[in-house]
């Protein structure tokens, strides 16, 4: 019975959407140009991740509750999952690239914020490249 309920547990804790902060994709010898043209393919693969996410959540509860109570279950949160679904399939995109997501520091959002034109273009791009408020103009 306790691995039931953990199971149970585990699959609505994995209903949940992870929150998405600030971030930019990093890759050493990158800039925010090669960063957007790879981030623009690989979002035309979010529909496949959205699909997954919703399938295997259907699935996973009507194997834990049942062909009745499943269903019920999965339709309250179905576009939770599609939605950490298509970030979740997007996020193994860029991976696959060589892009790692970096969420940036309070500071590094501010720096970003209170920079314009090309400048925050600058700044953007010694992100992307790996780079950190510390290093910039060294």
């Amino acid at each position: 019975m306790r691995k039931f309920i953990c199971l149970a547990v585990l699959a609505v804790s994995a209903c949940t959407t992870k929150p998405l902060g600030q971030s930019v994709p990093t890759q050493s010898g990158h800039n925010m140009h090669s960063a957007r043209a790879a981030l623009g393919d690989c979002v035309a693969e979010a529909p496949e991740g959205r699909n997954a996410a919703v399938i295997g959540g259907y699935a996973t509860n009507i194997l834990l509750w049942g062909v009745i109570i499943g269903p019920a279950v999965t339709a309250p949160v179905q576009d939770q999952l599609a939605e950490q679904g298509e970030i979740d399939q997007v996020e193994r995109c860029m991976s696959d690239r060589g892009f790692k997501r970096r969420t940036l520091t309070q500071g590094e959002q501010f720096w970003l914020q209170n920079a314009f034109g090309t400048e925050r273009t600058r700044r953007l791009d010694h992100l992307v490249g790996g780079g950190t408020i510390e290093t910039y103009g060294t």
